[in-house]
């Protein structure tokens, strides 16, 4: 009896602690608590050109604040102001409290320097007492930082004086002026003490574009409960829904606050733009065991690559494997690198993966990613613009919140090359298809293999831009079987091109996952004039395609700007009745031709360099029964070359050509033996 009391006791002794840590915890927050929420909205040429700060304000005005939640806006950053209050009283600090907006000081600061943000904060901690705050920060954001002010820009100009415009847009010189990630935690320092005994924000939400990184949250870690960003591009947030849920429940925290900003910002977007978008909340307490996980992984990555041939070339394919929006160029999501890892640095892999899901408390994401819901850099780049990728790889280098060992593997990642495998042999299995095999020392050098498909006319030249063809070069790498084990990739060729209408298209394989793949379709939109070689960059963007394999159909997502390396930055387009698409292909041109650019391909008959050139195809309109399907392929001649793509992005090396020709449907290959014989 006696025992039976005792457990008794101590089961109510336990219910009754957890009861009053549950009531301590909640006891942070109150109906009648004061909140104080700082907006730092930098226009920039979001405002200008599009009246998104306003619009963003406007948001805020509807609701009716209690008089206990006020919000205090720093406005600047933009050449140009829509908002009626903003535009008559100029830049400043305004105040909304209750249902008005009222000015509070003028200013006439560079939003992008440390100084006007910790004069912002000054202003409102000497100003307004508050039991919780929340800072906003709203602008372009990205590797180099966030509230680029376009007012203080450079800009070019003409003999006059006058802006040089760009699509009606001034043409700055140089990046403007931005806030560094190192600024925003000196400035939080320097406002709130290095090592605040309670952190001075309950959530710091960035509404700008890839902020949702580990590098980020890192860099404020000490000053805020919570983090707010996407990992993505994203296109705004929707102002009234989670200001309203404040105004209503002042007892929320800061998560809770953060998730209804995920939820509603999400839900406000288009079905397209909502596919391939993620917001994520980070609970920034749980960095210190995040920080020693993430700084742990690249310190074993680091001293793998160094002593095992073959790892840096694992790792960088890891790193590779994206998401279908990609991050930009400079991000992939860490738990996607982590999970891929876990096959080659399974300890730290899995250490990585369980401090992710330990900090990201709330991760709200389209149907078509995988995101864990914080990103990290990895410098995927382009050589063709070398001063972009070093500019952003230094300034990578610059930033505190990354590790030495992730810098260093970078550096090694980003000096690999794979030139030493120009002329892999092409040969036949015993199924008749075409097989290379690379050794350890060449899989080290390779983050992607890809299938060049080149149409050739019957005596065997490459065709330069035969109209029925388009020179086109298709890339398909889900039509390749690869075992980075043995080092080994196997084609398989189906015998079938991609049609948009009926009308040839150029396909890049992008993502290949379960259930699946994703490819980028390069097209001029709706261009004015297909001569105007000057002005076509313009019109230049990246169809987004799903092929579903289960029911072998595709499907167009949308539309999204191509960047320097043939990345999509994001899907911000869905094609309309009426459209004009204008196909690109990559066509090739003889040594010593105008057109020709970029690495030259050996024809294996006249050992002359061949260059790839942009070729287009015929224009036509798109409807609302438009679609692309796979076209069976009756008659061609096509040379066959296996693409090694190395880990710093470029295309570095073509395997030695093979041979394909289909007549009436059935398929003969001829390997690199064949040709050279047939050449002889």
């Amino acid at each position: 009896m006696l025992r039976r009391l005792i457990a008794a006791m101590t089961v109510l002794t336990m219910l009754l602690c957890l009861i009053v840590n549950t009531a301590l915890a909640n006891s942070r927050f109150n109906k009648d608590d004061t909140w104080l929420i700082y907006m730092y909205i930098c226009g920039a040429d979001l405002e200008s050109n599009g009246h998104v700060s306003t619009r963003n304000i406007a948001e805020m005005e509807k609701v009716k604040l209690p008089p206990n939640v006020k919000v205090l806006i720093g406005a600047g950053g933009s050449l140009a102001w829509h908002h009626p209050t903003i535009k008559a009283g100029g830049d400043g600090i305004y105040l909304y409290s209750a249902d008005r907006l009222e000015k509070q000081a003028d200013w006439n600061a560079n939003m992008g320097s440390p100084d006007t943000l910790a004069n912002f904060l000054r202003y409102g901690e000497k100003n307004f007492n508050a039991d919780h705050r929340i800072i906003i920060f709203r602008d372009h954001g990205g590797l180099n930082g966030v509230c680029y002010d376009y007012k203080f820009g450079k800009y070019l100009k003409d003999d006059s004086g006058r802006f040089v415009l760009r699509n009606g847009t001034p043409v700055l010189t140089e990046l403007p002026p931005h806030l560094t990630y190192d600024d925003l935690n000196n400035v939080f320092a320097a406002v709130y003490g290095n090592s605040p005994e309670n952190p001075p924000f309950e959530l710091t939400g960035f509404g700008a574009c890839m902020t949702g990184s580990y590098e980020l949250a890192n860099s404020i870690s000490k000053f805020s409960h919570y983090m707010l960003g996407s990992e993505c591009s994203e296109y705004g947030w929707y102002f009234t829904p989670w200001i309203e849920a404040l105004a209503n429940d002042p007892s929320m925290d800061g998560a809770q606050i953060g998730k209804v900003i995920c939820d509603s910002v999400l839900n406000s977007y288009d079905d397209i733009t909502k596919l391939t978008n993620t917001f994520s909340v980070i609970d920034l307490t749980k960095m210190p065991e995040l920080r020693e996980a993430y700084e742990e992984y690249f310190a074993e990555a680091l001293k793998r690559a160094n002593e095992e041939a073959g790892f840096s070339g694992a790792f960088a394919r890891a790193a590779s494997a994206r998401n279908v929006d990609k991050y930009s160029n400079l991000y992939t999501d860490l738990g996607l690198l982590a999970k891929n890892t876990k096959q080659i640095m399974p300890k730290e892999s899995k250490k990585l993966l369980k401090a992710i899901d330990k900090a990201v408390v709330y991760n709200k994401h389209g149907s078509y990613l995988k995101s864990r819901g914080i990103s990290t850099y990895y410098p995927y780049v382009s050589s063709e613009s070398p001063v972009i990728r070093e500019d952003d790889f230094n300034n990578f280098l610059r930033q505190k919140s990354t590790s030495n060992d992730q810098k260093n593997l970078y550096r090694r990642l980003l000096g690999l090359n794979v030139a030493d495998m120009q002329g892999v042999p092409v040969k036949l299995n015993s199924e008749d298809h075409f097989v290379v095999k690379l050794t350890p020392e060449q899989l080290e050098n390779v983050s992607m293999i890809q299938c060049l498909l080149v149409p050739v006319i019957e005596n065997g030249d490459p065709d330069f831009g035969l109209e029925d063809e388009g020179g086109v070069l298709s890339i398909s790498a889900d039509d390749l079987k690869i075992d980075w084990k043995k080092g080994t990739v196997t084609e398989n060729f189906r015998g079938v091109q991609p049609v948009f209408d009926g009308h040839k298209i150029a396909m890049f394989a992008s993502v290949k996952s379960r259930g699946h793949n994703f490819y980028e379709v390069p097209i001029l939109l709706n261009v004015p004039d297909i001569n105007d070689l000057e002005n076509l960059h313009k019109y230049a963007y990246s169809l987004q395609v799903r092929y579903d394999l289960s029911k072998k159909k595709y499907e167009i997502i949308g539309i999204g700007s191509m960047v320097e390396n043939g990345m999509v930055r994001s899907v911000n387009y869905k094609l309309k009745p009426g459209d004009v698409i204008t196909p690109i292909f990559m066509g090739f041109a003889p040594e010593g031709s105008a057109d020709a650019v970029g690495r030259p391909f050996k024809d294996p008959k006249t050992g002359k360099n061949v260059f790839i050139c942009p070729k287009f195809g015929k224009s036509f309109v798109y409807t609302r029964d438009s679609a692309i399907t796979d076209k069976k392929i009756l008659r061609g001649n096509y040379g066959y070359f296996f693409n090694f793509i190395a880990p710093n992005g470029t295309s570095a090396a073509v395997s030695q050509p093979a041979a394909i020709t289909i007549e009436y449907g059935e398929i003969d290959r001829w390997d690199s033996e064949d040709l050279k014989e047939e050449a002889e």
